[in-house]
């Protein structure tokens, strides 16, 4: 069966945002219990995607957006605030603790904690490495994975560092979503460090193997829909942008195209994603 989302149109931007009327944020409704948000083009050129996952007990809120430009707000605590709020009206539910979690320590990703900070009932994990590993319970880090229990919802957290030293991947059982971040998306994959992003890329292409994937989920789109091209960096205005999903077999390319490279890292062009090593 084919998701909504893959037919979605997102807020893409516009060519005069002075002018532009676009909301802030956009939400979908993936499913009852799942939440994907953009920040406006016109609010940071980054449009990264959030991710709210909500279980019985508590919510996890994958990253808090990028900086708005001068004088701009992106209300993103109130955003997930009101969604939990309709959510749990509709559910019966009791308030539910927020853990404002990061696929990685960037700061298109992470720009809105402050918004979170001393809201009740809500954990902000710092986004640096010995926090992240630390709340995760990670002693071996880049091995093994970690369990996040929501209430009646699981979630495996996993380290793929490599486009950062901190980033994690995300796969939630119930839907069977694996949630990328930076790593793999529509869009330019940059790497800071080759070897690890090889070795994350084994790591991810073999959890894919080992479990169903109905759709890889990324932190931003900048391919266009036409094959093999990408939105020039920095644009505000994608009219015909990339579709967010990618797919288990979009990770076996990827990690294919690494292997090849092997130590002598090139940008390396595909139709859904380029690949450009530091």
């Amino acid at each position: 069966m084919v998701s909504p989302i893959q037919s979605f149109r997102w807020i893409y931007g516009s060519s005069d945002c002075a002018a532009s009327t676009d909301p802030p944020l956009q939400s979908f409704q993936f499913d009852r219990n799942t939440f994907i948000i953009r920040q406006s083009k016109c609010q940071n050129f980054e449009a990264p995607f959030m991710y709210l996952l909500i279980g019985a007990k508590r919510a996890l809120l994958l990253d808090s957006g990028a900086q708005p430009r001068p004088h701009q707000s992106c209300p993103i605590q109130e955003t997930v605030s009101d969604i939990l709020h309709q959510w749990q009206s509709a559910n019966d539910r009791p308030e539910l603790e927020i853990i404002v979690a990061h696929s990685h320590s960037h700061d298109d990703h992470t720009a809105g904690d402050y918004q979170f900070k001393g809201r009740p009932n809500t954990t902000v994990v710092p986004p640096v490495l010995d926090e992240v590993k630390a709340f995760f319970d990670w002693s071996e880090w880049p091995n093994g994975s970690s369990t996040l229990d929501l209430g009646g919802r699981s979630l495996v957290v996993f380290p793929i560092p490599g486009h950062e030293l901190s980033h994690i991947a995300v796969y939630d059982f119930a839907t069977q979503v694996l949630l990328t971040g930076d790593t793999l998306y529509p869009g330019l994959l940059t790497v800071q460090d080759w070897k690890a992003y090889r070795a994350s890329a084994v790591r991810l292409a073999k959890f894919a193997k080992d479990h169903p994937v109905s759709l890889v989920l990324g932190a931003h789109i900048e391919m266009k829909s036409e094959p093999r091209q990408m939105y020039e960096l920095g644009t505000t205005f994608q009219p015909d942008e990339h579709g967010l999903p990618l797919t288990a077999a979009h990770i076996e390319e990827w990690q294919n195209a690494c292997r090849a490279m092997g130590a002598h890292p090139h940008r390396d062009v595909h139709d859904d994603f380029i690949i450009e090593p530091s």
